[in-house]
């Protein structure tokens, strides 16, 4: 076939590392993927965004050859070329790597490294361990880090074994690595290591494609950066030639100022009476969950206490203890004047306690039960939708109704399965099941991992609208600027202990950080 060049946006026909010309992509009546023309230089780093549902992912998997085109090309090397499986697409020197890593946690990042690959010694065909370390050494040592190969996945720092998913792809051939959102469970300085570690690939030859939602971050590393909206190409430009307000408003299609004004929404209150004291808490580890050192923190009356730290060290087994998911082997548990530390989640619940869950598919939602259900559960067996022993259904749909009109969530019918909703309004159908009630403390996990931008302000704006409120709020985030944003308070933990605390004057991204880096409690901030 013969070569070709795709233009995009300036009119400049480029060279083609990885790319597509036309491409559609139908399920049934919704179109995914319409008449996508995108296009990848060699040795460039090249960020899509978009909302949720704008049709990143199918095209992602498009090219990764997961899914298959209605219609149009893919195009590597310039050349028209059609996967018929991921087999293909790898053999083509596209790999990638997801937001889940996909490390088998009870294997060494030596055996995790060769796994489906492993160098043999012939003719017994034992596994070549030291021409194994020796493929291991010479990339790390290529891509100007070091890593311990003896060490078992599932007790590597997370930034690490996306570094050995990264090294995993390039000794297998990989010329184009494709990204989704790389720098969610990252501390500031891991994500300026990993942007350093990209460029530096970048320089040797690879071609980077990566999803994200951060446009700060997208500004500071690529140097393309192509919008995707219902499905649809609608921007491509140099990140020289354009800024964060030009390709926020595209994202949105205007809809949306990015500088949204409801991080100064705030109660003047002296946070007087504590809603939640924690007093040395401590829990053990459970299989590879991180155990608890001690934990002391509060909440006080109507406001926003933020949890800063890497992903994995202590974040989510603190808010299990908290919500009653977790048995925690000493201290104690206060939620307003009661002691909580071993009651049920009923009693916590019926305490004025509400829960965001971090994983919404899995814990937040029951994900093939209606909207409906899903908005009033816990709900149910409580007046106006219980009428003695039984669910009156027209309350039921009212309630739910109301609940969801409230928060803006947008629907087809109140009988269809949840999973039908996209990440921002599924988010947003668990928020207004929470605060339907007015909690008097509301615990949110990860509150807009995964949400675009209109969904992150609506988010937001929930929150800070409780604490104006007189609500209180413990913020569990990976995002430093959501946590300074929104917070009164900040404390930081690493290594299952409270190794800080920072009011909101004092905090930036640069000493929180280091924080979270340190994990030796020898860094507080007054």
């Amino acid at each position: 076939m013969p070569a070709t060049e795709v233009t995009r946006g300036g009119g400049k026909a480029v060279s083609v590392r990885l790319g597509t010309t036309g491409l559609n992509k139908s399920y049934g009546t919704v179109q995914a993927n319409r008449n996508v023309s995108l296009a990848v230089a060699p040795q460039e780093i090249h960020a899509v965004v978009g909302e949720n549902g704008a049709g990143k992912t199918t095209l992602m998997r498009i090219l990764q050859g997961i899914e298959q085109p209605d219609s149009g090309e893919i195009l590597v090397d310039n050349e028209p070329c059609r996967f018929s499986g991921p087999r293909e697409a790898f053999a083509a020197g596209i790999g990638m790597i997801h937001q889940e890593f996909m490390l088998a946690p009870d294997l060494t990042l030596i055996e995790n490294l060769v796994l489906g690959d492993e160098p043999v010694k012939t003719p017994i065909a034992r596994i070549d361990w030291n021409a194994a370390r020796a493929s291991g050494d010479a990339l790390s040592a290529q891509a100007g880090i070091r890593i311990d190969w003896d060490r078992r996945a599932g007790t590597t720092p997370v930034h690490i074994q996306q570094y050995v998913e990264i090294i995993r792809l390039l000794r297998r051939g990989t010329r184009v690595l494709i990204m989704d959102e790389p720098t969610s469970v990252l501390a500031p300085q891991q994500v300026e290591d990993l942007f350093r570690l990209l460029r530096h690939l970048r320089e040797g030859g690879t071609t980077i494609l990566f999803i994200s939602h951060k446009l700060r971050e997208v500004m500071a590393l690529a140097d393309q950066v192509t919008v995707m909206r219902r499905g649809e190409v609608t921007f491509s430009r140099s990140v020289g030639e354009t800024d964060m307000a030009e390709v926020a408003s595209h994202v949105v299609a205007g809809e949306f100022d990015h500088e949204d004004p409801v991080f100064e929404k705030r109660r003047k209150s002296k946070h007087d009476r504590s809603v939640l004291e924690v007093d040395a808490l401590c829990a053990p580890p459970i299989e590879r969950s991180h155990p608890l050192r001690g934990i002391n923190l509060t909440v006080g009356t109507g406001e926003i206490v933020g949890l800063a730290g890497v992903a994995g060290n202590g974040q989510s087994e603190l808010v299990e203890c908290l919500v009653g998911l977790r048995e925690p082997s000493s201290g104690r548990i206060q939620l307003k004047d009661r002691d909580i530390t071993h009651a049920t989640i009923k009693v916590r619940r019926a305490g004025g306690m509400g829960y965001v869950s971090a994983d919404r598919r899995h814990e937040g939602l029951a994900l093939d039960v209606s909207i409906e259900i899903n908005a009033t559960a816990g709900s149910l067996r409580a007046p106006p939708i219980c009428k003695g022993v039984a669910i009156d259904p027209a309350a039921l749909r009212q309630t739910a109704a109301e609940r969801l009109s409230r928060l803006d969530v947008r629907f087809g019918s109140l009988r269809d399965a949840v999973r039908s909703l996209s990440g921002g309004n599924q988010q947003r159908t668990v928020f207004a099941r929470e605060t339907a009630q007015d909690p008097t403390l509301l615990i949110v996990s990860q509150p807009t991992r995964g949400v675009d931008l209109k969904g992150i302000a609506a988010i937001h704006s929930i929150l800070a609208d409780i604490r104006m409120e007189g609500g209180s709020v413990l913020l569990v985030s990976e995002e430093l600027d959501e946590i300074i944003a929104l917070s009164d308070r900040i404390y930081v933990i690493a290594d299952g202990r409270i190794v800080g605390e920072v009011p909101r004057e004092r905090a930036d991204v640069a000493t929180i950080g280091r924080m979270m880096l340190a994990g030796n409690g020898d860094l507080h901030a007054a």
